[in-house]
């Protein structure tokens, strides 16, 4: 179940809850396609929230960045967002596992089922 949406300039960081956590999926706002490889899991609904938003802020100025024109309240918006990730992070312990872990850990379990019942 989609509980939260934050929007960067390309892209739609989506908070889903599922029986093992709070996953921050990512969506391209063009193609309506998600980059699985950039999934994170989060373990409390709070981290997720405020990973989500600090990437969303992160996509906004880099496309500043990129377009040339330094925004000031971006880099501020930036790094008020990322202290407070790292604020809920340190506090709950929780860190996410990335996309990439979440994947090695499916196809570990997918092998194990397969020999256990094979």
């Amino acid at each position: 179940m989609l509980i939260a949406a934050m929007e960067g300039q390309s892209w739609r960081y989506e908070v889903i809850v599922q029986s093992d956590g709070f996953l921050v999926q990512v969506r391209d706002m063009d193609t309506g396609e998600l980059a699985l490889d950039d999934t994170t899991l989060f373990r409390t609904a709070p981290a997720a929230l405020a990973y989500a938003d600090m990437v969303a802020a992160a996509d906004r100025y880099a496309a500043a960045d990129l377009d040339e024109c330094p925004d000031d309240e971006l880099a501020d918006e930036l790094n008020r967002e990322r202290d407070r990730f790292a604020a809920i992070r340190i506090s709950l312990s929780d860190d996410g596992i990335c996309g990439d872990m979440l994947i090695r850990r499916r196809d570990e379990s997918d092998a194990a089922l397969r020999r256990r019942y094979h």
